[in-house]
């Protein structure tokens, strides 16, 4: 069971930092069309609002014609009314960086707390 512990944590590490690096970015639709932004950016997902209130994530969208295209996904862009980019945070990951010094200075005090010997009231 020990064997696996350290690739556990760096699994959670990598899970924790893909997560934190990214987040979902509003377009604003006024000034600029989806198919203009899906386009120009190029993204790797997005997350479209359409019209009568539904939500769906598209993998590796494009633009044919007047639909935005995914894989087994297609839908009129006028029915577009909201767009959201994954795109980096530079905010969460200095937040998701600061705990990890945290947490390693923790591990390395009580490392030299356990490790320190103390003989008559002093360090041996």
């Amino acid at each position: 069971m020990t064997c696996y512990r350290p690739r556990a944590v760096l699994l959670l590490f990598g899970v924790l930092h893909l997560t934190a690096c990214q987040t979902w970015q509003s377009v604003s639709l006024g000034a600029i069309s989806p198919a203009q932004v899906i386009e120009a950016e190029q993204p790797e997902r997005v997350r479209v609002y359409m019209r009568g209130g539904g939500q769906v994530e598209l993998e590796s969208p494009s633009v044919e014609g007047d639909a935005l295209v995914a894989p087994n996904v297609s839908m009129p862009l006028a029915d577009i009314i909201g767009l959201e980019v994954r795109e980096f945070s530079m905010d969460r990951t200095m937040i998701l960086l600061g705990g990890v010094a945290a947490g390693v200075l923790v591990v390395a005090v009580a490392v030299v707390l356990a490790t320190i010997e103390i003989c008559d009231g002093s360090i041996c």
